[in-house]
């Protein structure tokens, strides 16, 4: 299974990245909140994969796992899919 996941808390993150499914973490040039790819500071397993946003749309994904509201936006603009309707979706989704 592949799940576009974003890094945002750590211990979370390495702990989710233990069931053996390969995680797609996006990535920017500055790492910032949307964008942070790997940890620098974990340990983390090769199935946790970093990805530039503008490649998801060429991207297979299973599931959106949105850990922040505004995850679910960036995933639709991304995937050019609706979480929740389009791909498989767990977090705050609307109504």
């Amino acid at each position: 299974m592949r799940i576009l996941m974003w890094h945002v808390h750590g211990s979370w993150t390495t702990a989710f990245l233990a069931g053996g499914h390969t995680c797609l973490l996006p990535v920017s040039p500055d790492r910032g909140a949307d964008g942070r790819g790997r940890a620098e500071t974990w340990d983390w397993p090769d199935t946790a994969v970093e990805v530039a946003p503008e490649t998801l749309r060429e991207q297979p994904v299973d599931l959106v796992v949105a850990q922040r509201p505004h995850e679910l936006d960036l995933a639709e603009r991304w995937l050019g899919r609706r979480p929740g309707r389009d791909v498989p979706a767990i977090g705050q989704l609307p109504a």
